[in-house]
């Protein structure tokens, strides 16, 4: 059974797209079978299209993106636009199946923490529902302490405990950009809190330039599952030893 790793935000726009294509082609390049998916997609399908142009159709688009509505607001405000419903059971039971299909499932939420997907429940609430890894997204900029606090602790009072703060670095830089990490890591106890450069957009991604920084690849590693991490330094230690045979029989 793949581990799963949930992918939300402080805000819509913040970086979760960049994050999960990053991640997931690490992951890849890693030797890990790892697939990712966006049950939820509102408004244009740019997201959808950054993550099939990873790992192509291996993922049916009947798991790949269970909604997509037409307009870019909340999937519940779309959906009853549109005069459709979401059933919760419907999502959960599609992810746990995509899962099964991989090492490591990369699940991309929409906006951020708290948006509604139903009347009752929200992107947070779906996280909690399959007990995941939480991966938070949050801006490098003034402003974000307020945010990110605030996402933590709506994932805490679901019970989410295995949680990481990933900020994006900004096109520009201001007087918080170098202590917003800090201050995090010392008020939310237990939390990693990593970052990662500004990117323009996922199509600027020059994705073998950007996996072989060293700094990057660090960072990916570190927000992967323990389990996964150790499974991607044996492989790399497996395709060294395999290089160094080869090297040998070759002399």
């Amino acid at each position: 059974m793949g581990r799963i790793i949930f992918i939300t935000g402080t805000d819509t726009g913040v970086g979760k797209t960049v994050l999960t294509t990053l991640l997931l082609l690490h992951l890849r390049n890693s030797g890990i079978k790892a697939l990712a998916m966006k049950p939820f997609c509102c408004g244009d399908s740019d997201d959808i299209e950054a993550i099939k142009g990873i790992q192509g159709d291996e993922l049916p688009q009947e798991l790949l993106n269970l909604y997509h509505f037409k307009e870019p607001l909340a999937p519940s405000v779309a959906a009853r636009n549109e005069r459709k419903t979401i059933h919760w059971n419907r999502v959960v039971a599609a992810i746990k199946r995509a899962r099964n299909r991989c090492e490591c499932l990369i699940v991309e939420g929409i906006g951020g923490a708290l948006v509604p997907l139903t009347k009752h429940l929200t992107i947070a609430d779906l996280a909690a529902a399959l007990d995941s890894e939480v991966s938070v997204v949050a801006r490098n900029k003034l402003g974000t302490l307020n945010h990110t606090f605030l996402t933590i602790e709506a994932l805490r009072n679901r019970g989410i405990r295995r949680m990481k703060i990933i900020l994006m670095g900004q096109s520009t830089n201001d007087a918080s950009t170098k202590t917003n990490a800090r201050t995090i890591a010392e008020t939310a106890e237990n939390i990693d809190v990593l970052t990662l450069p500004f990117f323009r957009t996922v199509s600027d991604f020059e994705y073998k330039k950007t996996t072989r920084s060293k700094k990057i690849k660090k960072t990916l590693a570190q927000i992967a599952p323990p389990d996964i991490v150790t499974s991607v330094v044996r492989t790399a230690a497996k395709a060294a030893k395999r290089k160094t045979e080869k090297r040998k029989t070759k002399r």
